[in-house]
């Protein structure tokens, strides 16, 4: 049998936490049930990760802080000008609604066990994430003349409206008059794009 690099062992164990934490959330699902699932040993877990809050943690927030660090990795500046507003917009709002969408049913785990839950998992602490952010949007606004902006409050009104449409689906509208994916986003980037104007023109 090929032995798995640590990588591969921590990457079995965060799938098999997410899946796990999803299904049963955090207080419901044991470590050795979730080593199990991974195929390693409970003593792997431990060691990889400390303890269950810290496996919780990291469950939940790797996937968002790995789009922040793509996203800001992958705006260089522009050689020829900036790009209209609603294309860098459009790649935020869209990219994080998959996100969220796709891990529905954990961020809603996250949620019952900070909220509920007698045991609670240590506080996910995403304003790292965000904060990365900053930089990057500050430049951005600051290219276009908006220079008005308040940036930190801007970037976490973004992130919970998104989080809000995409999360919280059932309390929306009923599935036969609920929005699709598209109309949904569009709308959040007009929102955005005018928002940010301030006066209801698009700066370009």
């Amino acid at each position: 049998m090929t032995r798995r690099t640590p990588q591969e062992v921590r990457e079995l164990l965060l799938g098999a936490a997410r899946s796990t934490f999803a299904a049963r959330g955090y207080a419901g699902s044991s470590t050795r049930e979730i080593a199990d699932a991974a195929g390693v040993s409970e003593a792997l877990l431990f060691r990889h990760f400390g303890t269950k809050a810290n496996l919780f943690e990291l469950a939940v927030l790797d996937p968002f802080h790995a789009f922040m660090e793509g996203y800001v990795e992958g705006r260089p500046d522009p050689p020829g000008g900036s790009p209209p507003p609603e294309v860098p917009t459009r790649d935020y709002i869209e990219t994080l609604y998959d996100i969220l969408t796709a891990n529905h049913e954990l961020v809603m785990a996250l949620l019952a066990a900070r909220a509920f839950e007698v045991e609670r998992p240590a506080s996910p602490e995403l304003s790292g994430a965000l904060d990365r952010l900053e930089p990057t949007v500050a430049t951005e606004l600051a290219r276009r003349g908006l220079t008005d902006v308040d940036v930190p409050v801007t970037i976490r009104v973004t992130f919970a409206m998104v989080v809000a449409l995409a999360v919280f689906q059932d309390w929306r509208l009923p599935p036969e008059h609920r929005p699709d994916r598209q109309r949904i986003i569009d709308e959040m980037v007009q929102f955005m794009v005018h928002g940010l104007a301030r006066d209801g023109a698009v700066r370009v």
